[in-house]
């Protein structure tokens, strides 16, 4: 099996309609589908068990179970899956178009991880598009994330480098990131391709509870080799922030210059007529 896309849910089922009618419509058939159920108590089974028999050309796997998190969830997901490549694509979440994974994998792949955009919209209109680099570094990872429903992981980095970890309620994927891609120099490739939607409603956008977010984050920075470079970095952050705020008055002083031998030439020559 080349992939799975993986959904996870609770109680969103009008989302996880549109995510599994993206999924349900694909050109591309060597995929397998697998959703994951936090025991929703809304319409969302329902939604689930009428999906199950609208294709026959792909496998279809769901369960419904309690778990403790977003992250346990995925994890399930991950050890259900037999594709060579995971997508993990939440509730209300969607693919853009019905091409859009044949697009990406009418091609081989071999890197660990396949880097696509994402939009990302909120009430249905596209704010922010995510775009990765052609050329992935630290200080991309730094200062943005990683969309995960717009990045194709390989199976094998999860049996190689561990799961998600699940006593992380925010950051276990940019854990997992840091993990894998920085400290493992596992390789990426990037595609020139939107690959889905994230909706800011979606199950994916959970309300962040600041304090434990900040503590994940530095539990994450806390690792020695992250250590050895991290301050540096900040400082060259500092360092090029001061000389982008150098620049732009040095310019609004220029600018202010010119218009003013502008006003005194047109003054002057207002004068002599």
């Amino acid at each position: 099996m080349l992939l799975s896309v993986i959904t996870i849910n609770k109680n969103n089922a009008s989302g996880l309609k549109r995510t599994l009618q993206s999924v349900l419509m694909q050109t591309f058939t060597e995929f397998e589908y697998i959703i994951v159920d936090g025991v929703s108590t809304d319409s969302s089974l329902e939604v689930i068990q009428e999906s199950e028999i609208k294709r026959n050309d792909i496998e279809y796997k769901w369960i419904s179970e309690p778990d403790t998190g977003v992250f346990q969830a995925m994890n399930k997901g991950i050890q259900q899956a037999t594709g060579e490549y995971l997508l993990f694509l939440n509730s209300g979440d969607f693919l853009v178009n019905e091409k859009v994974l044949e697009t990406v994998f009418k091609k081989h792949h071999s890197a660990d991880f396949l880097l696509g955009q994402c939009n990302i919209s909120d009430k249905g209109k596209v704010i922010h598009i995510t775009t990765p680099p052609a050329k992935f570094t630290f200080g991309y990872l730094y200062e943005h994330n990683i969309a995960h429903q717009a990045t194709f992981i390989a199976r094998r980095m999860f049996e190689q480098h561990g799961l998600y970890r699940e006593d992380f309620r925010y950051n276990a994927d940019i854990e997992f990131w840091y993990r894998t891609i920085i400290l493992q120099a596992c390789s990426t490739e990037t595609l020139d391709i939107v690959i889905s939607d994230y909706n800011l409603g979606g199950i994916s956008s959970q309300e962040c509870e600041t304090e434990t977010y900040k503590k994940e984050i530095a539990e994450i920075y806390s690792h020695p080799l992250l250590q050895l470079f991290i301050p540096d970095y900040e400082n060259s952050i500092a360092d090029r922030k001061q000389m982008e705020a150098f620049y732009w008055i040095k310019s609004k002083k220029i600018l202010n210059a010119v218009s003013l031998l502008i006003f005194r030439f047109a003054k002057w020559a207002k004068n002599k007529d």
